[in-house]
Formats: structure tokens, sequence, C-alpha cells
């Protein structure tokens, strides 16, 4: 009986996580990492094997403890590490649809719950950083465990902190929601209550700057480096772009039929539902301050860091369209019944739209899994390996191949850098994208990649139809 009771109750969950998690790999057959994940792979081996990671290789992204940390589980399995890694963020976006479900449960019913289940399964942005295994899933799925925690029983407290500080080991913004969470647990809290609160709200940053500290000399490496890989990568990090780009990255997360149900939503929290809109509407705003002052900081303004706010303001949206299940019978639920309706109908209306962006992102994840296949078949060749291990170091006309590069070369830290923007010297070998290839098959518009010319007096070492590596004399033998 309490088996069947325990399976009764989790075989829902387990049936959504998985479920999401096997149509993404049906769907897009997803195997190879974004560059910030590729990287926390790269530094959990430099430190199985006994290297400082290299937090300051040219155009290093942001070290990230947490992700780091999950990456070390994965490194047994060698070049399949990427699927693993990715099957881990894409049961942790399973997890999240079903969060978004029992918050919006919770706060208001199942039918809003399961319509902000089903945008947010649905939305291309957060499809793409579910596939590429951005850090910034799991962090969105702590961030709605810890709002449903505290929807459960309010001022819950160290249970929310916890879940906020292992948040915070992957994104900052969770340091500033539990600075905000340990100022409202302080009236009612005894002393020894505060402690903890400070404690666990303080215990993040602490592990982050020290990590920083260890490994770099700098206890604000993270900000420092990410500040100046903004202002190398000319990303906009102007405190006047923030309403703009604000609005837009939240935008081109939710899409059209939410831009106009959400606001819909919020009027039916406001006079319906006040106390439960409030607590959405209070972590999306402090979380859009923290975009906000980013700049003041040197951080720059990327629409991966509202993707977390725009999945709160899907509740409201289900709220649009389901919000009169809530209402007793009446004029004013028939009212509202029409208002859920129109609501949804927007969605129906952009469902063209919706598919033909989903079709071509399918086609962008084709193309790219060819660029990283063919690099991964580089990096293998015998006679790259060979001249490698004889020559090396190796450079690369584009930051981008990097990570990917020096783990399935299998150099150490330094052994491969890049000449975009001379940021290292050229080395004896220089891997170079084949612009052509590309150009005709795949890419109509823009390259992704900065190409570079043959160097004088270097000769064709090896090439595949993506990638082309060029040897300094000497080299081109392994000798």
């Amino acid at each position: 009986m309490a088996a069947a009771l325990v399976l009764r109750r989790w075989l829902p969950a387990a049936a959504v996580i998985l479920g999401v998690a096997a149509l993404m790999v049906l769907v897009y057959d997803p195997w190879y990492l974004n560059y910030d994940a590729r990287y926390a792979l790269l530094w959990a081996r430099d430190l199985w094997e006994g290297f400082a990671p290299e937090y300051t290789a040219d155009y290093a992204p942001t070290p990230h403890p947490l992700q780091m940390a999950v990456s070390s589980l994965a490194l047994p399995f060698g070049d399949d590490a990427d699927r693993v890694i990715v099957w881990t963020v894409l049961l942790c976006f399973g997890a999240l649809a079903w969060l978004v479900y029992r918050l919006g449960s919770e706060l208001f019913n199942p039918w809003v719950g399961g319509v902000a289940a089903l945008v947010v399964v649905t939305r291309p942005a957060i499809e793409r950083d579910a596939l590429l295994a951005y850090q910034d899933v799991p962090f969105e799925l702590l961030i709605v465990a810890a709002v449903l925690l505290e929807a459960r029983r309010p001022r819950r407290g160290a249970p929310v902190l916890a879940v906020l500080a292992v948040a915070g080991l992957l994104r900052p913004e969770a340091w500033v929601l539990s600075g905000l969470y340990v100022l409202w647990l302080w009236r009612p809290a005894t002393n020894r209550q505060r402690a903890l609160h400070i404690a666990l709200a303080a215990s993040a940053p602490l592990i982050w700057g020290l990590s920083d500290l260890v490994v770099t000399g700098d206890f604000l490496h993270s900000l420092h480096g990410t500040a100046q890989l903004a202002e190398d990568n000319e990303r906009r990090r102007s405190i006047e772009q923030v309403p703009r780009w604000g609005a837009q990255y939240l935008a081109f997360t939710l899409r059209e039929p939410l831009i106009l149900g959400v606001p819909i939503g919020m009027a039916f929290a406001y006079l319906y539902r006040r106390r439960e809109g409030m607590l959405l509407l209070a972590v999306v705003v402090a979380m859009l301050a923290v975009f906000a002052v980013g700049p003041l900081f040197g951080l720059p303004l990327i629409g991966r860091y509202v993707r977390t706010p725009a999945i709160l303001l899907a509740l409201f949206y289900g709220l649009a369209v389901f919000g009169w299940t809530l209402l007793p019978r009446g004029t004013t639920r028939t009212r509202w019944l029409a208002v859920g309706v129109f609501a949804a109908l927007l969605s129906v209306a952009f469902l063209p739209k919706h598919v033909s962006m989903l079709s071509d992102m399918r086609h962008r994840f084709d193309r790219d899994a060819h660029l990283y296949a063919d690099l991964r078949e580089a990096a293998h060749a015998p006679v790259v390996r060979a001249a490698f291990e004889a020559c090396g170091p190796i450079s690369t006309a584009d930051h981008r191949p990097i990570p990917y590069l020096r783990y399935w070369i299998g150099g150490e830290p330094g052994s491969v850098g890049t000449i975009r923007g001379q940021a290292s010297p050229l080395g004896d070998l220089l891997l170079v994208p084949r612009k052509t290839y590309f150009a005709e098959r795949f890419y109509k518009v823009n390259f992704p990649m900065r190409t570079a010319r043959k160097p004088e007096g270097y000769t064709r070492l090896y090439q595949n139809r993506s990638w082309r590596v060029y040897a300094a004399p000497g080299c081109e033998r392994g000798v």
C-alpha cells in the first residue's frame, strides 16, 4: 500500500522529467556543449590531472563552481561526456517544467500550472539553453524550487536559503535573492536563526570567491574576468541600454502571445490573487534589478540573464488563460472566461510562426553539430596529434574552438590559444575554419567564426570538410 502511494505520488513527476528530456533528444539529438559548459568540463579535467584550471586562458568564460563540480562526474565517459552533461541538463529541464506546474498549482490551480509548464518547454530560447547544456537551466530549476518552498509555507527560512545557496554556485543573482530573503525573515527570527540565515546566504559568494582566489589569486576574478570578456567581445554593457534590451530579451524569451497575455494575468492577480501574485512579482523584480545594475560593474546584458524572470512571468499567462476557473459562477467568471479564450487564441494564432522557429532552431543544431563533429575529428587525426605532441602549442583563428580543441586533443593548460586580437602569439600549428564548405551548404548569411589566411612558410597539414590545420616548417611531419 505504501509503495503504491509513493508510486502514485512520484510517477507523474518522473514521467514529465524523463518525457521532456527524451523528447528533446528524439527531436534534436543534442550532444555538443556550449562554450561555458565545455570550459567547465575542461577545467574539471585539469583539476583531476593535477593542474590549476586555466581561468585566465584567452577569452575564458566565467567559472561556475557547481557546474565544474558536476562536470567532474562526466569525465570518466571521455568524448561521451558531452552527452552525459547534455542529458543531465535536459533532465533538469524536465524537472523545471514539473516544478513550474507544481508552483502554478500551489499558487493558483493545476490548469494555470499546466499552461505555464507548456510555455516553458515550448519556448525556443529556453529549449536552446537546455539543448546546449547552459548552467542557466539548473539555476532556473533551483530558483523555482525555492519559490515553491516559500509558496507552500511563507517565511520557511533555512530550506529556502539552502536551495538558493546551491543556486548561488551557478549564478550570482541568487546571492541577491538570499540577501533579500534574510531581510524578509529578520524580524520574526531568533538570533540563532538569524546567524544561520546569514551563514547560508553568505556561503555561495564565499565559496565562489575563495575558489577564484585559490586558482587566480584574485577573490573577485569572476567579476573582473566577466567584465573584461564583455569588453573583448564588444557586448552590450551600458546602463542606458538596459530598458530597451531588458524588454527585448524578455519578449524574445516569451514571444508574442505572452507579451499580451502576461499583463492580463497580472491584472487578474491584482484583482483576485494579490498575495500569490506578489510572491512571483517580487522575485521577478529583484532579478530584473540585478540584470539592470550589472553594467555598473562592467557586466554585459545577455538574454539568458532574464530567463528565470521570464519563466515566472509565464505563470501570469497561465492565469490569463485559466484564471476564470478560480472564480465562482456568475457574470464575472463568464467575462474572464472570454478573456481566457482570447489569451489562448493568441498562442493558437502564433503556432505557424512558432513551428517555423523550432524548425529553424533544429536546422542550426544540425549545422553546428557538423561543425563540432568535424572539429573533434580534426583533433583526433593522428597527423595532427603527432604534430601537436612534437611542436605545440596550437593556435586557433577564432577563440570559440579553444576549449573543444584542447579537450579533444588532450592538451595541457596553455597548449591552445588564439591569434584573435593578438591574444596569444602564433604557434607552430594553426587551426582555421573552412568557410567555403559551410558558406555553401549552411551559412547563407553570416559565417559564425573568424577565419585566417595561411601564414607565410606554413603548409597544410590536415583538412576535413570544416577545418584546416597549417603547420610551420618542420612540424608537417610531426618532427
